[in-house]
C-alpha cells in the first residue's frame, strides 16, 4: 500500500472515530438525539474491522464520547474528568485491538465477535474499582417499544442485542463488497437474528407467567425534600455549608401540610431526604437534637422518614448512610453505602498517590456496608405494608444493586443522591435515564432523590417520569406510588444473555482452534 494511501486511511479512520464519538455523545442527554446511536455504532465497528490501528481509533472514539458525556464532573476538577476520560479511552482502545485481532483470526465469525462485545460490556460494569456503567447504548432507546427487552435482558443484555444487530449489518455490508460471497456466514447472521427474535417471542408468549400488573394492595404517598445547597460543587465551600443544607431540608419539611396531599388520613406516607442532607454534625444516630427534630416531624406528619447523611468514624474513615425512621420517631435501621466513588469517596492506592495535591480534598475513605436493606412501611391495618430498599448515589447507576434489592424483596426503590458536582451539565438527566432503564428492567417504581436536583419519580411499568424537579431549586415533590411484587425475567436471571453468548463463543473458539486446530473460515460454522 502506497504511503499516501496509508496516510489517507489513517486520516479517514481517525476522522470517522471522532465523528462516531460525537454521534455517540449526542445521543445522550442533554442532546437526546437517540437515533445517532445507530450510525455511531455502525461506523465504529466498521473501522475496527477494516482499518489499521484499531487501538487508536477505539481510544479516539471513547475519549471524545465520554469526554462530552462526563463533562459535568469537571466541577470536581479536571484531575477527575481527564483521567476518567483517558481511562475509558484506554479500555476502548484495548477492546478495539482485540476485536480486530479476533475478526482476522476467526474470519469475522459473528458468534466470536458478539461474545467479545458481551465480555467487554460485563467487564466495564465491574472493572476497574468496581466498574463504571455510564453510557450503555440501550439506555437512550428506552420507550414503549423496548420495554420488554429491558424486562427480559436488562440494560447490559439489551445493549448486547443492539450492538449485535448493528454488527450484523456491518458484516453484511463488508461481505457485500467482497468478491467471495460467504453464504455460510450469511446463514450465521440469520441464526443470530432469529435467536434474538425467538427469545423475544418466547417471553412474550409466556407473559402470563409474569403478571406485570401484579402489585401490592397498598398505596404510599412519598415526598422528596430537595433542600439544595448554598454553594453547590465539590470545590465550592461556604460558611457552615453542611449546617445550612440540613436546616434547608428541615425548614422545607416543617412547611409540609400535616394532612396528606393525595391520600386520605391514615394512609401510608414517607418523607425522603437525599444523600448528605444532614452532614457530619447532624447525624441522627449521634445528635440527639437532630433525632428530636426528625421525630417531631414524623409524629406531626404521621410519616416515615428516610434520611441520607454521612458521619465520620475517625480521621481516616467515614460512613455514607440512609437512616430509616418510623412514625413514632424511632430509628428502625440504616443502610450503609457499599460502592464508594473512586477518587471521590476513597482514594485507590492512597499511600502511593497521597502526594498529589487535589487528592487532599478526600481526606477520608468510605467504610463500605454489606448487602441490601429492605424496610417495611406499615399502616394502621396489618395488611397495609410496602417494602422499600434504598441505594445511595453512584450505586443507583449500577443495575446489579437495583436488582439485588428486588431479589431481597423490595417493592419500591429509593435512590439517595447528591449530584451537586454535576453542575448544570446533562449528567443529572443521564442518571435519571439509567434509573428509568433499571426501573423497567425490574418493574419497580424508583424514587430518585437529589439534594440539588434533578429529583424524580419514575414508573417501573413503562419507565416514564411521573414528575421531576428543576436543578438547584429548593422544593418539595410529592407523588402517590404503588409497590410492585412481580419478578421480571431479568430480575430472576440477571445478565444471562451475556453469559450464554460468552460461553458459546468460548466453546466455538476452543473447538476450532484447539480441537480441530484450524481457524473459523467460510467452510466452518
Amino acid at each position: 500500500m502506497a504511503v499516501n494511501q496509508i496516510q489517507y486511511r489513517m486520516f479517514y479512520g481517525g476522522a470517522t472515530s471522532i465523528l462516531c464519538g460525537l454521534f455517540y455523545a449526542f445521543s445522550f442527554p442533554p442532546f437526546n438525539l437517540w437515533f445517532l446511536i445507530f450510525p455511531s455504532l455502525f461506523f465504529f465497528y466498521k473501522i475496527l474491522l477494516q482499518e489499521r490501528n484499531p487501538f487508536m481509533f477505539g481510544f479516539l472514539f471513547a475519549t471524545i464520547s465520554y469526554g462530552i458525556v462526563l463533562y459535568g464532573i469537571k466541577s470536581i476538577g479536571y484531575e477527575a474528568w481527564i483521567p476518567l476520560t483517558l481511562f475509558m479511552g484506554l479500555m476502548y482502545g484495548i477492546f478495539g485491538r482485540l476485536f480486530q485481532y479476533a475478526s482476522k483470526k476467526m474470519n469475522n465469525n459473528i458468534f466470536i465477535l458478539i461474545s467479545l462485545i458481551s465480555m467487554f460490556d460485563l467487564l466495564r460494569a465491574y472493572f476497574p474499582f468496581g466498574g463504571f456503567p455510564w453510557g450503555y447504548p440501550s439506555t437512550v432507546l428506552i420507550s414503549n417499544l423496548t420495554i420488554n427487552f429491558f424486562r427480559q435482558f436488562g440494560p447490559i443484555g439489551f445493549s448486547l442485542i443492539v450492538q449485535s444487530l448493528v454488527l450484523i449489518s456491518v458484516l453484511i455490508e463488508i461481505d457485500r463488497k467482497t468478491k467471495e460471497k460467504n453464504n455460510i456466514f450469511r446463514l450465521n447472521y440469520l441464526i443470530v437474528f432469529l435467536f434474538i427474535i425467538s427469545i423475544q417471542l418466547f417471553w412474550t408468549i409466556n407473559d402470563e407467567g409474569y403478571d406485570f400488573q401484579k402489585m401490592s394492595n397498598t398505596k404510599i404517598e412519598i415526598s422528596i425534600v430537595q433542600g439544595n445547597s448554598p454553594c453547590p460543587g465539590a470545590k465550592n465551600k461556604c460558611i457552615n455549608e453542611r449546617e445550612r443544607i440540613y436546616q434547608s431540608h428541615l425548614n422545607l419539611t416543617r412547611g409540609i401540610n400535616n394532612k396528606p396531599l393525595i391520600l386520605e388520613d391514615g394512609g401510608l406516607r414517607m418523607i425522603v431526604w437525599p444523600e448528605s442532607s444532614t452532614g457530619f454534625k447532624n447525624d441522627p444516630l449521634i445528635s440527639a437534637e437532630t433525632l428530636d427534630d426528625i421525630s417531631n416531624e414524623a409524629a406531626r406528619l404521621d410519616a416515615y422518614f428516610l434520611i441520607g447523611g454521612d458521619r465520620p468514624l475517625d480521621s481516616d474513615y467515614f460512613e455514607n448512610y440512609g437512616v430509616f425512621v418510623n412514625i413514632a420517631g424511632n430509628i428502625e435501621g440504616q443502610y450503609l453505602k457499599q460502592h464508594p466513588v473512586p477518587f471521590g469517596e476513597y482514594i485507590p492506592f492512597r499511600k502511593y498517590l497521597e502526594w498529589i495535591p487535589p487528592l487532599a480534598l478526600v481526606p477520608r475513605d468510605m467504610n463500605r456496608g454489606e448487602g441490601q436493606k429492605v424496610f417495611n412501611i406499615k399502616g394502621n391495618l396489618n395488611s397495609e405494608k410496602v417494602k422499600i430498599s434504598p441505594v445511595i448515589s453512584f450505586e443507583g447507576s449500577f443495575e446489579r444493586y437495583i436488582r439485588r434489592s428486588v431479589q431481597s424483596g423490595a417493592e419500591l426503590i429509593v435512590i439517595l443522591t447528591n449530584q451537586a458536582s454535576y453542575g448544570k451539565s446533562g449528567m443529572s438527566d443521564q442518571f435519571i435515564l439509567m434509573s428509568r432503564a433499571n426501573a423497567v428492567s425490574n418493574h419497580r417504581d424508583i424514587v430518585h432523590a437529589a439534594i440539588t436536583g434533578k429529583s424524580a419519580f419514575i414508573s417501573g411499568f413503562d419507565g416514564e417520569v411521573y414528575s421531576s424537579t428543576d436543578l438547584f431549586e429548593a422544593e418539595i415533590s410529592t407523588e402517590l406510588l404503588t409497590g410492585y411484587t412481580v419478578e421480571t425475567p431479568y430480575s430472576r436471571y440477571g445478565n444471562y444473555l451475556n453469559y450464554v453468548s460468552i460461553l458459546f463463543g468460548a466453546i466455538l473458539f476452543l473447538y476450532f482452534r484447539v480441537v480441530k486446530r484450524q481457524p473459523l473460515n467460510s467452510s466452518s460454522l
